[in-house]
């Protein structure tokens, strides 16, 4: 049950937008259909769609409250079209992962992701969109996709290190769904975080396009294993264009997406690219 508890970001900070009373931004109709949890994309920027803006797509946390994301929703819903995959993450991430790509495929269908898609997750949900990617029939639903990921569990959880025996793992799998997705060892974190998973994920998303942002001394990620294995496929979850957040910013994993340090952070990595000399493609520059 410890385990359980401490493997995802279970805790719920204070929805900024629920204090603000009054507030005409605030969609109660939206905020409803967050809370179902029916693993739908919910629209959050404004009662119409607009087509002129680029397109942002946020996934939350392993909670029972999707609208920890909302003080993201509120800082950028005037510049993004902004949208919350508000998901069960009980339930198994490959059928979460699976209703995302269906989600994405409606969005398409509808002529929503014309103006371009930033997609931004938060600790577990970086397990459930890499899932998405790898199981999608369709590698153009994510080919002009750009990732940024808020704290990645990326191959696992160090909280979960010591279900390495196949047998305790597979009876804990039979109690939750999200501890047995944030193993590090056996062969759901192989298929996710190596091999042809992670070769897959690569060729659909291009690495120069996956941004993400670290803390120092995070408690839940696996930097710190001996493991060669686990460490290759944490490296392979994080990428190439990481930024660690210091400590002494006070910045937590649990409380990330409320915490006016770490959305700083943030918006160096959805202002507009800047072009490198000497490289052909853009690049986030990062600010210090």
């Amino acid at each position: 049950m410890a385990i359980v508890l401490l493997t995802g970001c279970t805790t719920v900070p204070q929805n900024p937008l629920r204090t603000e009373a009054g507030d005409p931004k605030v969609d109660v109709a939206a905020m409803k259909e967050i809370m179902a949890r029916k693993d739908q994309l919910v629209h959050v920027s404004s009662p119409a769609t607009d087509a002129g803006k680029p397109v942002l797509l946020l996934l939350h946390g392993a909670t029972d409250d999707p609208t920890e994301m909302m003080a993201i929703v509120r800082e950028w819903r005037g510049k993004y079209d902004v949208y919350l995959y508000a998901y069960n993450y009980h339930r198994p991430v490959q059928t979460v992962a699976a209703d995302f790509d269906n989600e994405l495929k409606r969005l398409r269908v509808e002529n929503r992701l014309d103006g371009g898609v930033t997609i931004v997750v938060y600790s577990y949900a970086a397990i459930v969109f890499r899932e998405a990617v790898i199981l999608a029939d369709d590698r153009s639903l994510f080919s002009e996709v750009s990732l940024i990921q808020l704290v990645p569990t990326a191959g696992g959880s160090y909280f979960a290190r010591g279900l390495k025996n196949p047998v305790t793992a597979w009876v804990v799998s039979l109690f939750s769904h999200q501890t047995h997705a944030v193993i590090p060892y056996g062969g759901f974190a192989e298929r996710l975080w190596a091999g042809a998973g992670n070769q897959k994920f690569y060729e659909v998303i291009n690495p120069g396009r996956v941004h993400s942002i670290l803390v120092e001394g995070d408690p839940h990620s696996l930097a710190g294993m001996a493991d060669p294995d686990v460490r290759a496929r944490y490296c392979n979850g994080i990428g190439l264009n990481v930024v660690v957040i210091p400590k002494s910013t006070g910045v937590t994993h649990d409380y990330f997406p409320v915490q006016p340090a770490a959305l700083a952070y943030l918006r160096q990595q959805l202002a507009p690219p800047v072009a490198v000399a000497g490289h052909n493609q853009l690049q986030l520059v990062a600010r210090k």
